[in-house]
C-alpha cells in the first residue's frame, strides 16, 4: 500500500509559504553563526586554504598555530587539517576570502546544500515513489529528511567535512544505478576526504572491479584524485611530502579518537598508534566473510548500508559528527518500513527518537558516543526484509 495525497485548494501556496519561512530561518541562523566568528574545526580549513594560497606549507604546525592564534584560537595545540593533500583542493576556494566571516558563511552554505542534495538523492533511491505526508511527498521534504539525524546537526555545529562525504556516497549510488560508473567513481572520490571511515566500501569497490573486470569506477575516482592533487601541487609542490612528515610527527602520535581511544588515552597516546588500526583489521575480517556470501549477486544499493555501517563502526579514527554518513542506512531502513507498511511504524519513530536523544547526551564522550548509532543501524538492517530494502529503479529516479 502506497499512501496518496489529494489536492487541497490553497495547500500549495501554504506549502510554499512554509518552505520560504524555513529557508528564511535557515539563512538567519547561518548568518548568525558566521558572524559569531566560530573557532571550531572551520578554523583549520580556512587556515589551510590561506597557507595554500600563500604557497606555503598548510601542514606546518608553526604556521598554522600563528594564523589560528591571530584569529583568537587559544588552545596550545593548533587544529591542523589531517585529511590527505587532495582534500586541500576542496577547501582551497576559502583562500579567496580574506574575511573569516564571509568564508565561514559560504562554507556552511556548501555543507547545508550538500546534505540537502544527498538527502534528496537517497530518498529518491530508497523511498522511490512512496509518498508519505511531511516526509517524502515533496522534493523539499526529501531534502530535509537528513537533518533529523543528530550527527548531521552536530557536524554543522563544527563545520566538518562529513556532508561532502555523504554527498559522495549518495552521488555514487545514484550514478551507479543509472549505469554511469565513471561519474559514480568521481562522486565516490569525495569519501577520500577521510578514507579510514569508508575503508570497507573501497575494499568492496576494488573487489567488485576485479571480479567483473570493470574499471570505470576506479578510473573515475583516480581521475578525480589526480585532478585535485594537481591543483594542490600547483600551489605547493611539496604538499605530499609535508603531509607525510606531519603523519610521522608526535602530533598524530598523540591524536587519539574512535573506539581505539578508549585504550590509547590511558597510556597517553604516544607509542600506541598501532592500536588505532585494530578495529579496521577486525572490520576487514568481517568484510571478507560478507563478500564471500554476497559477491555473486552484489547490489550497491542493497549492500552499501551494511557495508558503510560496519566501516564506520570499525574505523581507525572517528568522531560523532563523522557519523553523518550513516544518514544513508537510516534512509534505507526507513524506506523499507514505508514500502512494507505504507507508513513509517510508530515504534520505529520512537526508537529513532530515543537514538537521537542518546546521541545528544553522549556526544561529549566521543569514544562512547560513537557506539549507539552504528550498533542501532546494524540491528535495524539485520531485521529489515531484504525483499523490500531495495526497490526497482522507480520513475522518480529515472526522471532525475
Amino acid at each position: 500500500m502506497v499512501p496518496t495525497t489529494s489536492v487541497v485548494p490553497g495547500l500549495k501556496p501554504r506549502r510554499t509559504a512554509a518552505q520560504l519561512l524555513v529557508l528564511g530561518i535557515a539563512f538567519v541562523l547561518l548568518s548568525g553563526y558566521a558572524l559569531a566568528h566560530p573557532l571550531h574545526d572551520f578554523v583549520e580549513y580556512w587556515t589551510a586554504a590561506r597557507l595554500l594560497f600563500a604557497h606555503t606549507n598548510p601542514y606546518s604546525i608553526a604556521d598554522v598555530s600563528r594564523i589560528e592564534h591571530s584569529l583568537g584560537f587559544e588552545q596550545s595545540m593548533p587544529l591542523i587539517l589531517l585529511s590527505p593533500p587532495w582534500t586541500l583542493a576542496l577547501v582551497a576556494p576559502l583562500g579567496l576570502t580574506t574575511s573569516y566571516v564571509i568564508g565561514c558563511f559560504f562554507w556552511m552554505l556548501t555543507l547545508i546544500c550538500s546534505i540537502a542534495l544527498a538527502s534528496w538523492l537517497l530518498m529518491n533511491l530508497y523511498f522511490c515513489d512512496v509518498r508519505i505526508p511531511e516526509i517524502s511527498d515533496t522534493a523539499f521534504y526529501r531534502s530535509l529528511f537528513a537533518f533529523t539525524f543528530f550527527p548531521v546537526l552536530l557536524c554543522l555545529r563544527f563545520a566538518q567535512t562529513a556532508p561532502l562525504m555523504l554527498l559522495g556516497l549518495a552521488g555514487f549510488l545514484y550514478f551507479e544505478s543509472r549505469r554511469r560508473p565513471f561519474t559514480a567513481g568521481v562522486m565516490l572520490s569525495l569519501t577520500l576526504i577521510k578514507p579510514h571511515l569508508v575503508l570497507l566500501v573501497w575494499l568492496g569497490v576494488v573487489l567488485y572491479s576485479l571480479r567483473r573486470r570493470r574499471w570505470q569506477i576506479l578510473a573515475g575516482a583516480f581521475a578525480s584524485v589526480t585532478v585535485l592533487s594537481g591543483i594542490v601541487l600547483w600551489f605547493d609542490p611539496h604538499a605530499f611530502q609535508d603531509y607525510l612528515e606531519l603523519t610521522r610527527s608526535p602530533y598524530l602520535q598523540a591524536y587519539a579518537s574512535g573506539i581505539a581511544a578508549l585504550v590509547r588515552k590511558p597510556f597517553g597516546g604516544i607509542g600506541t598508534l598501532w592500536i588505532q588500526i585494530v578495529p579496521s583489521v577486525l572490520g576487514a575480517i568481517w568484510f571478507a566473510e560478507y563478500w564471500r556470501k554476497h559477491n555473486s549477486n552484489w547490489s550497491w544499493r542493497e549492500h552499501m548500508p551494511m557495508l558503510l555501517t560496519v566501516s564506520v563502526l570499525t574505523s581507525a579514527y572517528g568522531w560523532p559528527f563523522d557519523q553523518t554518513v550513516l544518514v544513508l542506512p537510516v534512509i534505507c531502513v526507513a524506506a523499507a518500513a514505508a514500502r512494507a507498511t505504507g507508513l513509517i511504524p510508530r515504534k520505529s519513530v520512537v526508537a529513532y527518537t530515543i537514538l537521537n536523544c542518546a546521541l545528544m547526551l553522549l556526544w561529549p564522550i566521543p569514544s562512547i558516543g560513537l557506539l549507539p548509532a552504528p550498533i542501532f543501524m546494524l540491528v535495524m538492517l539485520a531485521r529489515t526484509d531484504r525483499r523490500v530494502m531495495v526497490p526497482e529503479l522507480c520513475s522518480s529516479v529515472r526522471a532525475t
